[in-house]
């Protein structure tokens, strides 16, 4: 059913509190905006009154200083050095008691001697009042004025004279205060003007006011009166207009609402079933994640077991070519026996050549025994995660002596600089994988396109709890905008040509969990990289 707010007395309330708030609004914001307005126009009609008035005192005074120098100059060259003529010209011109005019000018010598007074001069001259800035003498009423004059015989005198400003300054106050009025006039005739448009104003508006209420309250048929022909009255057809579109709207939305909670509905039974095949995928990738890590690990056991064949090769070949050369020489010294031919040089010497062979053999066989203790030790610690503790000076160079036949017969070097006395409490195995990934990160992509580089290991206490190891070299270098992804799982710039993007990573997530450390990373290109792996002493508890 339609309704109209056309009830007055149903808006007595409502209207006077509206009429009354809005009213005072935008009759207090107009009419500051006039006071302002009007304010800054009669200041500036005032000072530039002001202005007027003083430039005119001033070029007066230049003037009348011109006029009297010119007068007294021109006495002295008819008359000598008598100024009793002047005197009587200047008192009878002269308005001693005026308030307008020059009413007093005195004629002297430069040592102070007056020579000639006329008008309203005292006994004592009044100090002269300074020229640049005499605002404030001519709103006292009088300014002194003080100049060079030239008497008799080329005398350089002074001339006082006293310029009064009474009337001047009387008439610029009485049109000060006449602009006042006028002023006040204006505001007045604005706020009685602005108070009556805004109670019309603000009477319709309280109709409107009341017409949101009760659409706000869902009264939609709700129509308002749209008489009076003026732009209230359009906003008041606008806001039926209005009223009946949200009312049709209401209608419609009410009805895509419950489409679109059966699209809901199947959406989420979709999601759900997404949902599912995504945990499942995630689960293939930490899955897959997991075979490469151990993949990694692999790969650096057979880098150990390359190395170990590679080492040890070199002392078990001495060995067999002692020994072989041992067993020729027992085969000729037995043929020598066989046939009684045995000399006592011969047997010295057969002996000596023995206790040589089995020397080279003994100590063959010594370094073949320490290697395979070495990489023993190296594999044990790199196919567990054992905390024990170690020496970080022999773990390293048991690290870097399972990777040295990769580059033993190259141009590309390692350094170790270790203190021998930095004891771990830690992970051997998880320490030696992070530099052998690092010494085949830099052989890989370090230089990559180099025939010759260096690498640097270098290790520092920092207090009494970290040390700090370092692992630089100076090959390519990395690019700005790949710092912050090379710990990334899969992130390699040889992805597809045997790169698997997670030798870094491997790193990164030995550092933080397994040695509760963190490593840092400083490259430029062309400049080389540094790696920075901070440790404790003593591992956290995994």
């Amino acid at each position: 059913m339609r309704q109209d707010l056309t009830n007055p007395g149903s808006l007595r309330n409502s209207n006077r509190r509206v009429t009354l708030s809005l009213t005072s609004k935008l009759t207090a914001a107009a009419l500051v905006a006039f006071i302002i307005l009007t304010i800054g126009d009669y200041l500036i009609s005032y000072r530039a009154l002001e202005s007027n008035v003083l430039n005119n005192v001033a070029t007066n005074i230049s003037q009348s200083s011109q006029l009297i120098n010119t007068t007294v100059a021109s006495a002295n060259n008819a008359h000598g050095n008598d100024l009793a003529t002047l005197q009587t010209y200047f008192n009878v011109m002269l308005n001693p008691n005026g308030n307008s005019g020059i009413i007093y000018i005195v004629v002297g010598r430069a040592d102070g001697s007056i020579l000639m007074q006329a008008g309203a001069a005292q006994k004592v001259l009044p100090i002269p009042d300074n020229l640049e800035n005499y605002s404030q003498a001519a709103k006292r009423g009088l300014i002194h004025v003080r100049d060079k004059v030239l008497l008799a015989d080329n005398e350089i005198g002074f001339l006082q004279y006293g310029v009064a400003t009474g009337d001047l300054m009387h008439a610029m106050e009485q049109s000060e205060l006449d602009s006042l009025l006028l002023t006040s006039s204006v505001i007045l005739v604005c706020f009685v003007g602005l108070t009556m448009l805004g109670f019309t104003i603000t009477r319709k508006l309280s109709m409107l006011k009341q017409a949101t209420q009760e659409i706000a309250a869902g009264h939609f048929e709700l129509r308002i009166p749209e008489g009076g022909g003026d732009e209230l009255s359009d906003v008041a057809h606008n806001f039926n207009q209005m009223s009946e579109a949200i009312e049709a709207k209401i209608r419609e939305i009410s009805a895509l609402n419950q489409e679109l909670e059966l699209r809901v509905q199947h959406r989420t039974s979709d999601l759900h079933v997404a949902n599912l095949e995504l945990e499942n995928n995630i689960h293939v990738l930490q899955q897959t994640r997991e075979s490469l890590v151990k993949s990694e690990k692999l790969a650096s056991l057979g880098a150990i077991v390359a190395g170990i064949a590679h080492e040890i090769n070199t002392p078990i070949g001495n060995a067999l070519v002692a020994a072989s050369t041992v067993n020729e020489i027992v085969k000729d010294i037995d043929d020598k026996a066989s046939k009684g031919k045995i000399t006592k040089s011969a047997l010295a010497n057969f002996i000596q050549q023995c206790v040589e062979g089995s020397h080279i053999i003994e100590i063959s066989l010594q370094r073949a025994s320490e290697l395979i203790q070495s990489f023993k030790q190296v594999a044990v610690d790199q196919s567990s995660e054992r905390r024990r503790q170690f020496n970080l000076a022999t773990t390293i160079q048991e690290t870097v002596l399972t990777l040295q036949h990769t580059f033993k017969h190259t141009n590309f070097e390692l350094e170790t600089d270790i203190p021998a006395d930095v004891v771990l409490d830690s992970y051997p195995g998880a320490l030696a994988q992070i530099f052998t990934n690092l010494i085949n990160n830099s052989l890989i992509h370090g230089f990559e396109g180099r025939a010759q580089g260096r690498m640097k290991i270098h290790a520092a206490l920092v207090e009494t709890k970290r040390v700090k190891i370092s692992f630089s070299d100076d090959g390519n270098g990395i690019a700005s905008e790949n710092l912050k992804r090379i710990f990334d799982p899969f992130f390699t710039t040889k992805f597809g040509r045997g790169g698997n993007g997670l030798g870094l990573n491997v790193v990164d997530n030995i550092t933080h969990r397994i040695l509760g450390g963190r490593i840092e990373v400083e490259s430029e290109l062309g400049q080389g990289s540094t790696f920075i792996v901070d440790i404790p002493l003593s591992a956290p508890t995994v």
